[in-house]
């Protein structure tokens, strides 16, 4: 990789960092993408590509999440117990489904979560803001059962589309459980560095010794494309934490539907 793929992939990681912040997600969606340009412009081989850009962008959530949490937890908007059951039971199905996903392309599922996101992302949208006020502060601790819930969905969605899971978690966390958009945003953020890594532990070890791997790749990772956007990505987690701070809750939740609409139709339509 040259010097200018390095700032390409630094700048991807700085947009990948504010979404991060701001919405609680992992930024998959748009490295993907990226990545999978960047490949097939190198030759790669059809059989490794799209899996190399999926465990290197579950590589980069890591490291995303965990920069957008720490700014969240600052302003107390993580909610810890969420996080253990949430993270821990996505894991229990982010790496079963990276072994699954290794040999199918995972298609129809995505369509399927992506109309599921869809119905979320309305009914955010069309939620009257005197009821959305209600949801400002947490009232009642949401059950362990429907954050292990939450969590499975979660870890099936990571592993998958090679995402961080949050355009799933949140949605859910707010509009099943009750628990406040902005607490949602940081709980996820928190809870999708469980998921990338365990997801991300999937993908390596089920391309360990894959013949079709360029050079400097873990499995299907690729460890200098994925350096370069955790790099991009802890610098500008900060901001687009700040900017989720900064916004009244009732904007950001119109901002997070429209959001979780458009990712669910990219996945569509990818």
């Amino acid at each position: 990789m040259n010097w200018i793929e390095f700032l390409i992939f630094l700048m991807v990681g700085c947009g990948v960092g504010f979404l991060a912040g701001l919405f609680g997600v992992g930024g998959g969606f748009v490295m993907v993408p990226v990545l999978i340009l960047s490949y097939e412009h190198l030759g790669l081989s059809p059989t490794v590509l799209t899996h190399l850009a999926i465990g290197t962008s579950l590589l980069v959530v890591i490291f995303s999440g965990i920069s957008s949490a720490y700014q969240h937890q600052k302003k107390g908007n993580v909610d810890w117990r969420a996080v253990a059951f949430i993270g821990f039971s996505s894991a229990l199905t982010a790496f079963g489904v990276a072994r699954v996903a290794a040999s199918l392309s995972g298609r129809h599922l995505r369509i399927a979560f992506a109309i599921i996101v869809i119905g979320a992302g309305i009914r955010m949208l069309s939620e009257s803001r005197t009821k959305a006020e209600k949801k400002l502060e947490l009232t009642n601790p949401p059950s362990p059962f429907g954050l292990i819930g939450v969590g499975l969905v979660a870890g099936v969605v990571s592993a998958l589309a090679g995402i961080g899971g949050g355009v799933v978690t949140v949605p859910m966390m707010y509009q099943l459980l009750g628990i406040p958009l902005r607490m949602a945003i940081g709980t996820s953020s928190a809870a999708i560095v469980i998921t990338g890594l365990f997801s991300v532990t999937g993908y390596v070890v089920n391309g360990m010794g894959h013949p079709d791997l360029p050079p400097w790749s873990l499995g299907f990772v690729d460890l200098q494309r994925g350096i370069s956007l955790a790099i991009g990505t802890i610098l500008f987690a900060k901001v687009g934490a700040y900017v989720s701070f900064r916004t009244h809750p009732f904007l950001l939740r119109k901002l997070f539907a429209l959001f979780v609409i458009f990712v669910a139709l990219y996945l569509i339509l990818k």
